[in-house]
């Protein structure tokens, strides 16, 4: 088995544990009695909000795939099979920054010989857009609550820092250049050319707007999950605005810790943000609706990721193909068949 599926594998079998034990150590007892009486459909409502935020981060993938012309390459490349691969990457989304996701991009190598460096920064565009939908939605409330502005500008920074860097191929080529001739770094400055020239591709202008405003929706069908769960609790009463405010803010601190999946960083802060700002709501009840939100998206995502992967592993020449890569041996500089010039241009 490929590193890069061994590590997802580990990945959500640790991440589940680090739960449980969360779980216990917070008094299981305690969460249990505030759902004693929650409405269950409330949860439902919010999956369903998280199956439809998947369809339409489905939509960035497609449309980065045809902004990449992958299919021009690659035209066996079925919807349903470009869907059950997005989606098996929802197995890594408690990987660091959830750039694990770029098993989508191993997973495409192995079924459509997709060059890895071709399709790896559409990741790295997915996270940006996602990190300005919710910079976007944080500032909504953090008028009111001055204290959370750091995060705020710190998100916004880094977010323009990226896209700057990351979206200008003549920044980064000299330096990955100059680089190539130093020991162990240098081997990689060949794939990371190729790679700097696809983001360049989806970090334009429109591209990056298009996929904002999808992120946008999508982190804004997550935020009206958190506030009906919020709303499930007997005596809180709390805004749609607020829960986007707490929702994103606390996404935020969890991408900010850099933390798998954004694990405890998340919850804690917006358990206790929920507590403070939250008129009802009591820190035991906060705590079993942040279990409650991060369940319907976070591990709803794993169950979905992993019965994906499980899927597209069915195939036995995929599967052997699949075991067999892994995105530090699947190319070499110019490996790609376009003569090493990518497809940024």
């Amino acid at each position: 088995m490929s590193r890069l599926l061994r590590r997802t594998l580990y990945a959500i079998v640790a991440g589940a544990l680090l739960y449980a034990g969360a779980m216990i150590w917070f008094d299981a007892k305690t969460i249990a009695a505030q759902l004693a009486d929650f409405p269950w459909w409330r949860f439902a409502v919010a999956i369903a909000l998280s199956s439809a935020n998947y369809l339409l981060r489905f939509m960035k993938w497609e449309l980065s795939l045809g902004w990449l012309d992958v299919r021009k390459t690659a035209p066996q490349l079925t919807r349903s099979r470009s869907l059950v691969v997005y989606l098996a990457g929802l197995s890594m989304s408690i990987s660091p920054g959830k750039l694990g996701e770029v098993l989508r991009s191993a997973l495409l190598k192995a079924s459509d010989d997709v060059p890895f460096s071709r399709t790896a920064p559409i990741v790295v565009a997915d996270r940006l857009t996602d990190l300005i939908a919710l910079v976007l939605l944080s500032l909504v409330g953090v008028s009111r609550f001055s204290e959370y502005l750091p995060i705020v500008l710190v998100t916004a920074l880094l977010v323009v820092v990226g896209v700057v860097v990351l979206g200008t191929p003549r920044i980064l080529h000299p330096l990955l250049r100059r680089m190539s001739g130093l020991p162990v770094v240098g081997r990689f400055a060949g794939r990371a050319e190729l790679l700097v020239d696809s983001a360049a591709v989806v970090l334009r202008i429109k591209p990056l707007v298009v996929l904002s405003a999808l992120s946008v929706v999508g982190w804004g069908l997550e935020c009206l999950g958190f506030w009906i769960v919020l709303g499930g609790f007997a005596g809180v009463d709390v805004s749609l605005t607020l829960a986007a405010f707490l929702w994103a803010t606390g996404t935020l601190v969890g991408a900010l810790s850099f933390l798998p999946g954004g694990l405890f960083a998340a919850e804690g802060s917006l358990a206790l943000a929920t507590t403070r700002l939250v008129v009802g709501a009591t820190a035991p009840m906060a705590l079993a609706a942040t279990m409650l939100g991060r369940t319907a998206t976070l591990w709803y995502g794993e169950l979905v990721g992993a019965i994906a992967l499980a899927i597209f592993l069915r195939n036995p020449e995929v599967r052997a193909r699949a075991f067999a890569a892994a995105p530090q041996t699947t190319e070499r500089p110019g490996a790609d068949g376009d003569g090493g010039q990518g497809v940024g241009g």
